[in-house]
């Protein structure tokens, strides 16, 4: 798909997961490193908790399909042979919150076509523009913890650096539609990504809510409270927790009509609750036709529901009956599914010679179908390979540059 396209990737924390989107997409991406290696080598977790260069299971991840060469780039050799890459390139995509790449290719003199994605914590304008900023700081401006976790305690943070996560595919996107509007005008193009905005994207905007007049959006704790009843989302089951939609209305109120009659088949609702028409509850229960006490026993008696179940035994019942249900998915889920199996999710590659299962295609194309090519690539794996090719310098002329700690 993107055969013919070349992007240089200067190698930090919220570039990778950009560069490993246009990778699997067919493109050569060529990661440039520090001698001493990208701190994206340094993320945890570690293959069996130990960690090292080629022990960051992160870095496995984000990387593959990509080619990396050793640099240092804030040295004046570093620079110019950085300057000679740059020109070999399509697109390059650095990132203001790593110093040192964006050092290195605002100093330079890039080619009239190259596409140029930056990544930042904030916007290049206001007042947080020149904020360092931790993904910790970036989040918790987005907006998104506010809205998560349990309202009797502090709000929820994430168990992965989400808005790193956020940026690079919003990068991977403007790299892309700097592609086309270069094929399109012959122009090359700069685009600029703020890891702020990215995720306050992924949180639906929540920041944007109150200036624009609409109330503010408090943490729920998985539940929405319909008239002093709490009905919650997340439910505990035999082996785990399911996740139920209760809804109503003349559409959504048919999947609650059968969720209560099948809960009243299994004699954990009473037969008149199960029989309640759902659709309507909420204008009946506004004109005191119904109570909240029998919304309260449509909860209780869902909970003794999934109590009774597994997790396999609710998501069938729920596709068999056209439920808002499904289970709740931990890793193993994901990895043992069926359905991820025959869909194609998973390839082989290998991390430290050893071969693994990873979810490696976030797409299925009918023209294209996304591959591990290779594995995420070891340290300077690759710079011999790619200074000969691209560069043309000679074996003495690399070794001098190892020499002097270069490459």
């Amino acid at each position: 798909m993107l055969d013919d396209i070349r992007v240089l990737e200067i190698s930090a924390p919220e570039t990778m997961l950009a560069g490993c989107i246009l990778a699997a997409l067919g493109a050569d991406v060529v990661v440039v490193e520090p001698p001493a290696g990208s701190l994206g080598r340094r993320l945890d977790p570690y293959l069996d908790d130990i960690p090292g260069l080629e022990r960051s299971l992160t870095w496995h991840a984000m990387n593959r399909n990509k080619r990396a060469i050793t640099l240092d780039i804030a040295s004046a050799d570093g620079r110019a042979i950085l300057a000679q890459l740059a020109a070999k390139f399509d697109a390059a995509i650095d990132s203001v919150q790593s110093r040192i790449a964006a050092a290195a290719l605002d100093g330079i003199d890039l080619p009239d076509k190259l596409v140029r994605t930056r990544i930042s914590a904030f916007a290049r304008s206001g007042p947080k523009s020149a904020y360092a900023a931790s993904d910790l700081i970036v989040m918790a401006a987005s907006g998104a913890p506010g809205v998560s976790g349990d309202i009797d305690r502090p709000p929820l943070f994430f168990p992965v650096p989400q808005a790193m996560m956020e940026a690079g595919a919003d990068a991977a996107i403007a790299t892309l539609a700097g592609l086309m509007a270069r094929d399109r005008d012959g122009q090359g193009q700069s685009a600029h990504v703020s890891a702020r905005i990215a995720a306050m994207m992924g949180a639906m905007s929540q920041m944007l809510g109150p200036g624009a007049g609409n109330p503010e959006i408090t943490r729920s704790g998985g539940s929405i409270a319909i008239a002093g009843v709490e009905v919650p989302s997340i439910y505990e089951c035999a082996d785990g927790f399911v996740l139920i939609t209760v809804a109503f209305g003349p559409v959504f109120g048919q999947m609650t009509n059968r969720l209560a009659q099948w809960a009243a088949r299994e004699q954990c609702l009473p037969p008149e609750i199960g029989e309640i028409p759902w659709t309507s509850f909420i204008p009946d229960l506004q004109q005191k036709k119904r109570t909240p006490a029998e919304l309260q026993a449509l909860v209780d008696g869902l909970k003794k529901l999934a109590c009774n179940k597994t997790k396999e035994e609710f998501g069938a019942a729920a596709r068999s009956l056209g439920l808002l249900a499904s289970p709740v998915m931990n890793m193993r889920d994901v990895a043992e599914s069926p359905q991820y199996r025959e869909r194609g999710l998973f390839a082989s590659t290998e991390i430290s010679g050893r071969r693994v299962d990873v979810p490696a295609r976030f797409a299925q194309c009918n023209n294209f179908t996304i591959e591990v090519r290779r594995p995420a690539p070891a340290l300077s794996q690759h710079t011999v390979e790619i200074l000969e090719g691209d560069l043309g310098l000679s074996r003495t002329e690399i070794q001098a540059l190892f020499a002097h700690g270069i490459i």
